[in-house]
């Protein structure tokens, strides 16, 4: 063992003051690196904060939820930045009316007819359940008589996207400025 210090301490004296030169620098280059490796680092844990925040992907806990991400997005173009937007396969079915505000589409699925965000999710002692959603001209559209529901409150729901599914039929209210409208007024305010 001591003749493995010795041979150390030859080379640290060959070496002299152009080897400590030679390690500070590599110490600067060192430090440097991992400066901009923990930054790059903390940047991808926040975008994936932000982008968690605006496509609700997981339920995160109390004390990330306290950082408020939300208005930090607002000004981030992730629609842009990464293709959130959902193509239809096929095109949507169209509704038809049985009675009232009862409708079939010739499947057991329910589609939102527009572009909107989804306000609420209530499920009733029956069973059944209704998705009111906030179309991006503000029409409130609520789709009632679903057995199941494949969306959640705040989630951003694009035209044709299943809602969920129903039985016999389904039923679909329009509200704008707080008075109930027809069906066809519906579409036609979103058309506009």
């Amino acid at each position: 063992m001591s003749d493995l210090n010795d041979v150390r301490k030859r080379i640290r004296k060959r070496r002299g003051t152009q080897a400590t030169e030679k390690e500070h620098s590599f110490s600067l280059f060192r430090l440097f690196y991992h400066t901009v490796m923990l930054a790059m680092g903390i940047c991808v844990v926040v975008l994936a904060l932000m982008l968690n925040a605006k496509l609700k992907l997981i339920e995160m806990p109390a004390y990330i939820q306290n950082f408020k991400l939300d208005s930090l997005t607002q000004w981030i173009p992730f629609d842009n930045w990464f293709s959130l937007k959902e193509e239809a396969v096929s095109a949507a079915p169209a509704y038809t009316p049985i009675k009232d505000n009862q409708y079939q589409n010739g499947t057991n699925s329910a589609y939102a007819v527009f572009n909107g965000v989804v306000l609420h999710v209530q499920r009733s002692d029956s069973g059944e359940c209704s998705v009111s959603l906030k179309q991006d001209n503000g029409v409130v559209t609520t789709y009632g008589h679903l057995k199941e529901v494949n969306v959640k409150a705040d989630e951003r729901i694009l035209k044709g996207k299943m809602l969920g599914t129903y039985e016999n039929h389904i039923t679909i209210d329009f509200l704008k400025d707080n008075k109930e409208i027809s069906y066809e007024k519906g579409l036609a305010e979103n058309s506009v």
